[in-house]
């Protein structure tokens, strides 16, 4: 039940977001700004016409919208503004860290990738600057271009290491598009020092997850929801500590989830499976951080004790090494205690 004091504690307490698209931060002001600014042609002239281009009934139809609108993000200058106003975003809700991806297909034709992943990190540093959030950054390779090209991506991963990069990602469109093929791809961004992450199990069933942990080797899966079909696959994810990122509020509206009750977070949780709570695409989405904690108490009946684990979980999976992930998860620690002491809860 989300008490006054349960909704204050949620407002205040410490949190990691560790499943957050650049791209899905924009808000609507900004994205016709830019859109205005570079030449590019929206079917949408004001804000609220924007604003009814999020609304979307499938995943499908929302990668097209995805894809159309951030067209309008154009130079390093672009990236620089969306990661500043990301970052005042997730400091405002009491985040402390933060990996962000970013889509480089959707960008490669059009912005020079190294500019704007400096871009995108100097916007960052600002923030970190002015608030003391920590922000990495992974690139998210879009898995319907294949893995022919992932190679060009991937070497642009490895020199933007000395920006932040952390990550190496697919994403895009499950469906007809395995894991498998990305298996090298995957084997050399780990010898190159990045670590592995993987959307999977979000639109399609458990042999997208089973694919991104035995032939990717990921850390960490996007969404991940779909493995609750498979119970030897819930019970492998527990015992290798397999993390899911999950995002509720996105699983409803691209109808991964038919509904909150449809959603396995609980049945995943209470299944010893490590998860952590995002936003995704949260102007997308229509959600902050703050809502998902809310929805978590609220839809699936999460006490603050449950919550607490949720944000440690998000700190033991980041990407930080083990001489900053350390003394982050000692401050969060702390800074829980002293707060559930003051509301007694």
């Amino acid at each position: 039940m989300l008490t006054p004091e349960i909704d204050t504690f949620i407002m205040r307490m410490p949190k990691v977001e560790m499943h957050l698209h650049l791209e899905g931060t924009i808000m609507p002001g900004t994205l016709l700004e830019l859109a205005q600014r570079n030449g590019v042609e929206l079917p949408a002239r004001d804000i609220v016409g924007v604003e009814q281009l999020f609304r979307y009934r499938n995943f499908a139809e929302f990668l097209t919208v995805y894809m159309a609108l951030v067209r309008a993000i154009r130079s390093g200058e672009d990236f620089e503004r969306l990661a500043y106003e990301a970052g005042t975003m997730l400091a405002r809700q009491q985040v402390r860290y933060a990996e962000v991806m970013l889509s480089p297909m959707q960008h490669l034709n059009r912005v020079d990738l190294h500019e704007a992943i400096a871009g995108t990190a100097a916007g960052f540093q600002r923030v970190e600057r002015e608030t003391g959030l920590v922000v990495r950054l992974g690139l998210d390779y879009g898995r319907q271009y294949g893995p022919e090209l992932a190679w060009e991506v991937l070497e642009i991963a490895q020199q933007a290491m000395k920006h932040g990069v952390v990550a190496w990602s697919i994403g895009g469109n499950e469906i007809g598009h395995p894991p498998e093929p990305f298996a090298e791809v995957f084997a050399a961004a780990k010898a190159a020092g990045l670590r592995l992450m993987a959307h999977a199990g979000e639109v399609v069933g458990p042999a997208s997850v089973w694919g991104a942990v035995d032939a990717l080797q990921s850390e960490r899966l996007g969404h991940g929801i779909r493995s609750i079909d498979d119970a030897n696959l819930v019970t492998y994810l527990s015992q290798r500590g397999v993390v899911l990122d999950i995002c509720p509020s996105s699983n409803l509206w691209t109808g991964a989830a038919r509904s909150w009750e449809a959603h396995p977070l609980r049945q995943l949780f209470d299944a010893g499976v490590p998860v952590t709570l995002n936003t995704d695409d949260p102007t997308f989405f229509h959600t902050t951080l703050i809502d998902e904690y809310r929805i978590a108490v609220r839809q699936f009946g999460f006490d603050v004790d449950d919550l607490c684990t949720l944000v440690l979980n998000g700190v033991r999976a980041s990407f930080l090494p083990l001489h900053e992930q350390e003394p982050l998860l000692r401050r969060i620690e702390d800074e829980l205690i002293a707060l559930r002491q003051e509301l007694g809860v």
